[in-house]
């Protein structure tokens, strides 16, 4: 009898606080990170189980009895879904096909032109972790930088009645200059920082262009995210495009290296946490001979005659991603070695073997030790699509291709 009465205290207390006492921070960090705001207020545990479980069961066609598994397990804390998907989950918005990608916690893409600088902000403003390999053969085939920027803001955010507001970016140029209207959705956002980017190669210009932002469309700070959830918060969206075409600009005549495209996209993950959106989550993947990538964060911060530290304004953004540097032949000992120290005295000098990352991602033909010893000899000699083509010649050369290059996010680093 007072086992039975302690139990159901226990429930009871369960049932106000929704966790356990010995969870101080899991109120505040769910309320902050997973509760969504609805009609009636801020949802509870138990509305965050039913509304995520039912997502589920919608998406994987579950079984009454499977989705009565789930919910018991997520309810009592024992299994929970993604993080992600406790937000997004079981919502309309996820619903949507242009933003299934919302689901994901992790992203990766080989920045080869605009459009995918372009993803990389969408995919951040989904709450996505955005991962972008920026090895030569990728960003060499950027267009060299054209056109030297001169970028003037106009509107003030929420000037525009919201009834008014278009949703859509819309990109109006003439002889010498160019407006960018920025709407005010997330594929308007994503749109004006895309074009910004893009008007430095178009070739409509002869070397330079006045370049006009209006922000009046933009919701102001504060008001509600209808789709997403949250609120809006576009602090720090004015200075995105002035901070993107200064390093646009210093790259005239020439291609971006690789911490300039690492930048640029940091400076869109600034604008986005700032938004809360979510928190900071990227990864930036360099070629191992990358000096530039390599010591990107070195001296980050500065000490000034007073003692007083501070950050170098013109890389603040770095710190929106982890740096790794990717070795197509294993890495020596030497250089594992020399990886760890440096992350133990600044915390960056990951380091990645493809051979291995490529060879995970691979296990349905990498089967049995022996092969995948096979195929990581033969990617440490450079031939490893040859490999993988002599024992499985039906592989079309887009799949061969994919199999190849399947080492973006993949965690086997240093």
């Amino acid at each position: 009898m007072v086992r039975e009465l302690e139990r159901s205290s226990a429930r009871e207390k369960r049932n106000l606080s929704d966790f356990p006492e010995t969870a101080p921070a899991a109120n505040p960090v769910f309320f902050r990170t997973y509760s969504r705001r609805t009609e009636t207020g801020r949802e509870t545990w138990a509305e965050v189980c039913d509304r995520t479980v039912k997502g589920l069961q919608k998406l994987g066609n579950l079984t009454p009895e499977e989705t009565q598994l789930l919910h018991r397990m997520q309810n009592e804390l024992k299994t929970l879904a993604s993080g992600r998907w406790l937000w997004v989950g079981g919502s309309k918005w996820i619903e949507q096909p242009e933003n299934f990608s919302g689901a994901y916690n992790c992203s990766s893409t080989n920045i080869i032109d605009w459009r995918a600088f372009g993803l990389l902000m969408d995919l951040a403003m989904m709450g996505c972790g955005t991962g972008a390999v920026l090895e030569p053969k990728y960003i060499n085939q950027l267009p060299p930088i054209r056109n030297r920027l001169t970028v003037t803001v106009q509107g003030a955010i929420g000037s525009t009645p919201a009834l008014e507001r278009r949703q859509e970016t819309e990109v109006k140029i003439d002889e010498k200059t160019a407006t960018i209207y920025v709407g005010d959705s997330r594929q308007g956002w994503v749109k004006s920082y895309q074009a910004l980017l893009e008007l430095s190669t178009d070739e409509r210009f002869a070397g330079a262009a006045e370049i006009y932002i209006d922000l009046s469309d933009v919701r102001p700070v504060g008001e509600p995210l209808k789709g997403f959830g949250g609120v809006a918060n576009p602090v720090k969206l004015p200075d995105l495009y002035q901070r993107c075409a200064a390093i646009l600009n210093k790259a005239q005549g020439r291609q971006l290296n690789s911490v300039e495209c690492c930048v640029l996209i940091d400076e869109a993950a600034v604008t986005i946490v700032a938004g809360n959106i979510r928190r900071s989550a990227g990864i930036r993947q360099f070629d191992s001979s990358d000096e530039l990538g390599a010591n990107a964060k070195n001296n980050l911060w500065q000490q000034d005659t007073n003692g007083n530290w501070k950050i170098d304004p013109d890389r603040d953004a770095l710190r929106m991603a982890n740096h790794s540097r990717v070795f197509h032949r294993k890495p020596t000992r030497e250089e594992c070695i020399d990886a760890v120290r440096q992350q133990y005295y600044s915390g960056e000098g990951a380091i990645q073997w493809a051979g291995e990352a490529v060879a995970r991602a691979n296990v349905d033909l990498l089967s049995t030790p022996s092969l995948k010893l096979e195929f990581l000899k033969a990617y440490d000699e450079g031939k490893a699509k040859e490999w993988l083509q002599e024992r499985h010649p039906n592989m079309t050369a887009e799949e061969l291709e994919h199999r190849s290059v399947r080492l973006g996010l993949n965690p086997c680093g240093k």
